[in-house]
């Protein structure tokens, strides 16, 4: 049976494991080539434990095990040159571009709003909302080249904020993340690009 996105191919940030990992394997699994890319490195002042180059290639492993063509870059969403070289550089490989999943983010974990002081939020808003906005400019320019539409997701597009009892200050990233996608969508004309969960579609 052919995949639901058969032929496609996605862009995926924070790639290297958990959710990215997962959206690649998935979007693979229904016939996509794969995008991939994470910062692989340890986020400054984060306490998180940090995915590594091991990582990302394990999950480009994965896609290659499902007969899938991937391509994968270290790079911080942050830096929007960095960004657009390896969005270039996929599409002269993969040969189009039909899906953004904007993933990438970190956490705040336990931190109340009213506690977190200013370098903290403004580091969270950088990679969390500015980096999702960084993708989709890298990216959009080449599904709308292609002129077939297609999906950006920023993950908790579709999420509910049940998640704001124990961490507002991430959660409010998130709506801000699923208003970026929104806010940024062309005219149904030009391309036929709309906020999702990263569920695959036939767009």
């Amino acid at each position: 049976m052919t995949g639901r996105v058969e032929g496609k191919v996605a862009f995926i940030t924070g790639a290297a494991r958990g959710q990215g990992r997962s959206h690649a394997v998935r979007l693979a699994q229904e016939g996509a080539d794969i995008i991939a890319i994470d910062v692989c490195r340890k986020i400054e002042d984060t306490t998180a434990t940090p995915a590594t180059p091991e990582d990302l290639a394990e999950t480009a492993d994965m896609v290659k095990a499902l007969d899938r063509r991937v391509v994968t870059a270290e790079v911080d969403v942050r830096d929007y040159d960095a960004l657009k070289a390896a969005v270039d550089g996929g599409v002269e490989q993969l040969g189009r571009l039909d899906i953004v999943v904007a993933n990438a983010g970190i956490g705040t974990p336990g931190a109340m709003l009213e506690e977190m002081d200013e370098p903290r939020w403004e580091q969270m808003m950088d990679i969390n909302l500015t980096g999702v906005w960084k993708s989709v400019k890298a990216a959009v320019p080449h599904v709308k080249a292609g002129g077939r539409g297609g999906s950006p997701p920023g993950p908790g597009a579709g999420r509910s904020a049940r998640a704001a009892r124990s961490t507002p200050a991430r959660t409010r990233s998130t709506r801000s993340r699923a208003s970026c996608a929104r806010s940024g969508r062309s005219p149904p004309s030009a391309c036929r690009s709309r906020p999702s969960s990263a569920s695959p579609t036939t767009s």
